[in-house]
């Protein structure tokens, strides 16, 4: 296990463009200046995730696609913490000083299948993080919203996580959040973006990147 995170080793600080239409993902303005770095190499996990988000004022989008995957997606919404698909843990209000994540932090599973009356479809849950100070409120009803498709070696999937989704959220008074996303493969695992899976970025705020919001 390395000593110290590579990626802790500069100020990890992403930016998440404001875009005008974020949902449905047919009219979406999502585009190429929303992708993220791919960072999982300085992590040294498998490098699977093309991830892009953007922002306004109603909330956060997310378009994720995972390649390289083998099998079967495993997606249950009853079991978040281990189902297949995109995890993001995501600080509405970080202080960058905190170990345990609190009210204004939230984890969710976005599960590519699993959803529905004939478990098919995508669906957010939200998921628990260890060591919590304070427990987030509970996810509402129509918060957040998804689509996905699964494909030979992988999956597609769009997300809009609404404002009510995310405890605190107020870009004009925290225009920073915490952010962090991994795949879950039930076959190689719990793969990281931003840092090694030995460090304890499920339940450590301080190991978080930063999105900023950028207009």
């Amino acid at each position: 296990m390395p000593l110290v995170n590579p990626a802790s080793l500069f100020r990890l600080r992403l930016s998440c463009p404001w875009r005008e239409r974020l949902w449905p993902p047919a009219k979406s303005h999502l585009d190429a200046d929303c992708l993220l770095p791919r960072l999982a190499g300085l992590a040294g996990v498998p490098d699977l995730l093309d991830l892009a988000v953007g922002w306004n004022e109603a909330g956060l989008a997310i378009r994720a696609t995972v390649t390289g995957l083998s099998g079967s997606r495993w997606c249950q919404p009853t079991k978040p913490e281990d189902s297949d698909g995109l995890h993001l843990w995501i600080a509405t209000r970080p202080t960058g000083a905190s170990h345990r994540a609190g009210r204004f932090c939230r984890r969710l599973a976005l599960l590519p299948t699993g959803g529905g009356r004939q478990a098919d479809q995508p669906v957010v849950v939200a998921a628990q993080i260890p060591r919590t100070s304070e427990e987030a409120a509970s996810l509402p009803d129509q918060a957040a919203f998804i689509e996905s498709k699964t494909t030979a070696d992988g999956w597609e999937l769009d997300a809009f996580l609404t404002a009510a989704a995310l405890p605190g959220w107020d870009p004009d008074e925290s225009p920073r959040l915490g952010f962090f996303a991994a795949v879950v493969d039930r076959r190689l695992g719990k793969l990281p973006c931003f840092a090694p899976p030995e460090f304890p970025w499920e339940s450590d705020p301080t190991t978080w990147a930063e999105l900023l919001l950028s207009r």
